[in-house]
């Protein structure tokens, strides 16, 4: 028999370390309304931080070319084990995130991921298998939070003034959902890519489209330009087309400079055939609006978007005709976001098409005209004052 004073003891079971929480230190930290009960709005809490408990996990954003860098709150019978040391994860893409305390056990524990994010704008599911040093399992051994990958930090100085500024979970969402499959980091290319998705703009209110949002306009409180990406086949006005864009950028940290500008001519200056541009949120009052009084009638000068007769009458702008066609619609102006990025300008014209200068934008009026009002919003044409054409005029 041995004897019992010399006998060796049995190893005890093996340790169980416990996360107790995951905060993302690389995380924008700008994410709000994870519950998504504020609509399109820029509203609500900031997601939760840290950014995993056992309670539940939240979504984070990230830039591209960026490591993941997480700091481990453990269980406090946890907090200085020698197995904590060496804990480690695995994800997704070859991505392993470990400390480099050079097996020092530290508090709070900081692990680095071994590569960037990849420079890709993306949303993916971060699945982190976790292990420790020695026998040790940790609990729970995997964990996983939705990822967003971003060009670069959201732009988010303009919230005060911009309805389309502030980053929602909704929005971030729908900006990844809509710029990811372009796959493409050229910032002209993303801003073509979005525009293609309203190749014509619309003055006619829908009845499609929720009463709150305002359409065409989506001049609203309700996240301005934003639900428009829920009513993509009703499209909006021009402005409103520019104002998503520039949302979309800001929302993705795109780089490039943008300004809202607006193109009109007037019957004052070149006999309409000059193209006059500003900025719009530097004068909001912008455009074309000039008045004349003939035979006792008030006339008002409108660029129009389709050809129209002298003397003809016509229905308020874009309404439905016997033919099945729109009547022509009559404009102020029209809508750019001027974008410069790598030493290239261009024009995005809401629904009109690209150009590399401002004066060709005039062309995507078929006209500039003198017209008095009409029954129900109707509108006669007294005068055609200029016809241009894409590229030129006419």
């Amino acid at each position: 028999m041995a004897d019992p004073t010399t006998e060796s003891p049995q190893p005890d079971a093996a340790e169980t370390i416990a996360l107790h929480s995951i905060e993302f230190r690389s995380d924008h930290g700008l994410l709000k309304d994870c519950n998504q009960e504020s609509g399109w709005r820029n509203e609500g809490p900031l997601c939760p931080r840290p950014e995993w408990t056992p309670g539940g996990a939240v979504p984070l954003s990230i830039s591209m070319g960026r490591h993941i860098v997480v700091r481990l709150a453990l269980a406090q019978r946890d907090a200085y084990s020698a197995a904590a040391a060496e804990i480690r994860a695995v994800g997704p893409g070859g991505i392993v995130l470990e400390s480099r305390g050079g097996g020092a056990v530290a508090r709070p524990l900081d692990l680095f991921s071994s590569r960037q994010i990849g420079r890709k704008i993306q949303k993916f599911n971060l699945a982190l298998s976790w292990s420790a040093g020695g026998e040790a399992t940790v609990s729970p051994a995997r964990t996983s939070n939705v990822v967003y990958v971003t060009m670069g930090r959201p732009q988010t100085d303009r919230q005060d003034v911009w309805q389309e500024d502030g980053v929602t979970l909704k929005r971030m969402d729908r900006a990844v959902s809509w710029i990811a499959p372009m796959d493409t980091l050229h910032p002209h290319e993303i801003v073509e890519g979005v525009m293609a998705r309203f190749p014509t703009y619309t003055l006619l209110p829908s009845p499609r489209v929720p009463r709150k949002y305002h359409h065409p306009t989506y001049m609203n409180d309700e996240g301005g330009a934003w639900p428009m990406t829920d009513h993509v086949e009703e499209s909006g006005e021009c402005q409103a087309i520019v104002r998503l864009l520039r949302g979309m950028l800001r929302q993705l940290g795109i780089p490039g400079r943008t300004r809202m500008i607006v193109v009109w001519g007037d019957p004052n200056v070149g006999g309409g055939r000059r193209t006059l541009s500003a900025d719009v949120e530097q004068n909001p009052w912008a455009g074309l609006d000039v008045t004349k009084v003939e035979g006792g009638r008030v006339w008002r000068a409108a660029l129009v978007d389709g050809p129209v007769e002298v003397g003809r009458t016509y229905p308020a702008s874009h309404t439905r005709m016997p033919d099945g066609t729109l009547s022509p619609g009559l404009n102020r102006y029209e809508a750019c976001l001027e974008f410069s990025h790598g030493g290239v300008t261009r024009y995005y014209a809401g629904g009109a098409g690209v150009f590399d200068s401002v004066e060709p934008i005039l062309g995507v009026f078929w006209g500039l005209i003198w017209f008095s009002s009409a029954p129900d919003d109707g509108y006669r044409v007294e005068q055609i004052v200029a016809t241009y054409r894409n590229g030129g005029w006419g």
